[in-house]
């Protein structure tokens, strides 16, 4: 909701410093109103009131500033909103509000002053000096209006599709959950769900069949706490064998004498050549990829990884590539003066400072790791009956799983020695591929057909249709999808104990201008499996600025939610 005051200035056409002289006050006065960071005096208020800023406006402007009631174990306290949240777009409001409001409880084991520390969109309780942690590490100015999904090692990597941390924080406070659950991700992606768990104490599993993002995961979630300095003396170390090996390769040459080949076949390298490598990189850029890659192979436990995911994560901006696409493309121009060792040292420090801050803003809450990664496909993997307490998850749906994986193409070519994949290979093992065998769909051919009537009816519409091949493969792809979310509901009541809750995001795509109703199948498939549905929250999730357009998402989901089931108990 926007200032009150500010409303009421903006409706009638009036600059801060008109309304000044108005109300007799200085401009500076009222921006500071208009910013929460004061309220008006008693004379102040009348003088407001008389200029038609009414009473009801002046409660919902205090009501701001001060603060709004928070209701936990039959007590009433008073929290303040992250500054995002005052000041988001109104369309942000209703979500917002959902988000805290689902943080209350009138009957929770946790207590209140640990509880209190872990709650998300809140900056403080009670008093300005009672800071909640995420406030703390996530440190958003006063006028800010969108929140940073950043904080701590959460923007270590970038990653299509990642969901925002205060989201997955809000649900693991609505789950009441605590050290002695165990919460599921079945798709890891980036470790957003176990970074939050690791973060305020709550074991975590998650499962993960792509490497590259298995290998982000561990390394976002399982931090240990570093020593500052064992940090930048691996830096140092890098250095020095960053120039030395650089040197002695050129040898007195410029890279006008030297070819591609000449790289690939320096002693060391262990990048090895691939489909149209030299568009993707430059020399430069190659040589110094190729030698962070060699001196990752001399470390070994969570230093490598952390130099592999530091490397990772620059390398939009080490390689020849477009930076305003989902998918990895050639970018038209070339990048030049590519200094990998600055970008990747950088980055290093940058995480070394992210782990100290993350130990000092929830130095209360952050347990030793208590997280563990399955690498694989989760439809082949079996877990303990009734071990998982929650799930919070989201299944690839924004774009296609094979994009996500290509969206990190030159991270998976330049790693391949580590990570042993090929982005191109995965086929229709990951769920949500694109690349599925050449056949006709038809309904028979899935069990979910028996599960949900709203899957039933949407695909045998366009099954009657004489079909295009590429519609063909897309109708193919999402009946494929769902029986894969059918086969996954079944693990899950099997895992998840009686009671547990699940937390499903999903976003209803489209097969040609046709909105795919996935919500409503998604429903249908998880109660033919045993759980309850609680509630549905639809809000389109902006990751990082509220502000943003995502020209993909926008494209081909029409509308995303927040899914709320509960196991049915016997």
């Amino acid at each position: 909701m926007e200032q009150q005051i500010k409303n009421f200035r903006e409706k009638r056409g009036w600059t801060q410093e008109e309304l000044a002289k108005k109300v007799g006050v200085s401009k500076g006065t009222i921006n500071r109103w208009e910013k929460g960071a004061s309220t008006p005096s008693k004379l102040a208020n009348e003088r407001l009131t008389q200029l038609g800023v009414t009473e009801n406006d002046m409660n919902q402007y205090q009501k701001k500033v001060d603060g709004k009631p928070f209701h936990y174990n039959g007590e009433r306290y008073v929290v303040k909103p992250q500054p995002y949240v005052l000041n988001a777009p109104t369309d942000q409001n209703n979500f917002h509000d959902l988000l805290i409001n689902l943080q209350e409880h009138l009957s929770c084991d946790i207590p209140w002053d640990t509880y209190k520390e872990r709650l998300s969109l809140i900056e403080c309780v009670d008093t300005l000096t009672n800071r909640t942690s995420q406030s703390l590490l996530e440190k958003r100015k006063e006028n800010s209006k969108s929140w940073n999904s950043n904080y701590g090692t959460h923007g270590w990597h970038r990653y299509i599709g990642r969901f925002p941390p205060h989201l997955v924080r809000a649900l693991l406070n609505y789950f009441k959950a605590d050290s002695n659950d165990l919460i599921l991700d079945p798709f890891a992606g980036s470790g957003t769900t176990l970074v939050e768990c690791r973060l305020v104490g709550i074991p975590s599993i998650g499962i993960e069949i792509c490497p590259l993002s298995a290998l982000i995961t561990n390394t976002k979630s399982k931090f240990p706490k570093l020593d500052e300095n064992e940090v930048f003396n691996v830096i140092s170390e890098l250095e020095i064998f960053y120039l030395t090996e650089w040197t002695n390769f050129l040898n007195n040459r410029n890279f006008d004498d030297i070819t591609y080949e000449d790289v690939i076949g320096r002693e060391g390298n262990a990048i090895k050549t691939f489909a149209n490598y030299e568009r993707w990189f430059s020399k430069e850029a190659l040589l110094g990829t190729s030698i962070l890659v060699q001196f990752a192979r001399e470390k070994e436990g969570y230093i490598r990884d952390a130099i592999l995911v530091a490397l990772s994560s620059k390398m939009r901006s080490i390689g020849n590539v477009d930076v305003d696409v989902v998918r990895a493309e050639y970018s038209k121009k070339p990048r030049e003066n590519v200094n990998v060792l600055n970008l990747v040292t950088s980055q290093l420090s940058k995480m070394a400072k992210n782990i100290k801050e993350s130990y000092q803003t929830h130095k209360s809450l952050i347990t030793e790791e208590k997280v563990r990664l399955i690498e694989g496909d989760v439809l082949k993997t079996d877990l303990p009956e009734g071990s998982i307490s929650h799930v919070i998850t989201s299944p690839p749906y924004g774009i296609e799983s094979i994009s996500y994986l290509r969206t990190h193409l030159l991270s998976y070519r330049s790693l391949e020695e580590f990570l042993g994949a090929d982005p191109y290979k995965f086929g229709d093992e990951v769920i949500g591929s694109e690349y599925l065998p050449s056949e006709e769909p038809t309904l028979s051919k899935f069990d979910v057909s028996d599960m949900s009537q709203t899957y039933k009816d949407f695909f045998k519409q366009f099954l009657e249709q004489d079909l295009t091949k590429k519609i063909k493969v897309r109708v193919l792809m999402m009946m494929k999808f769902f029986d894969d979310m059918n086969n996954l509901a079944i693990k899950l009541q099997k895992w998840v104990k009686d009671g547990g809750k699940v937390a499903f995001v999903i976003g209803n795509k489209k097969i040609g201008t046709t909105i795919i109703p996935t919500d409503q199948i998604i429903r249908e498939i998880f109660e033919s499996n045993g759980f309850i549905f609680e509630n549905s929250i639809g809000h389109k999730l902006k990751t990082n600025n509220s502000n943003s357009q995502v020209p993909w998402q926008d494209k081909i989901i029409k509308d995303e939610f927040v899914m709320l089931f509960q196991k049915e108990t016997d």
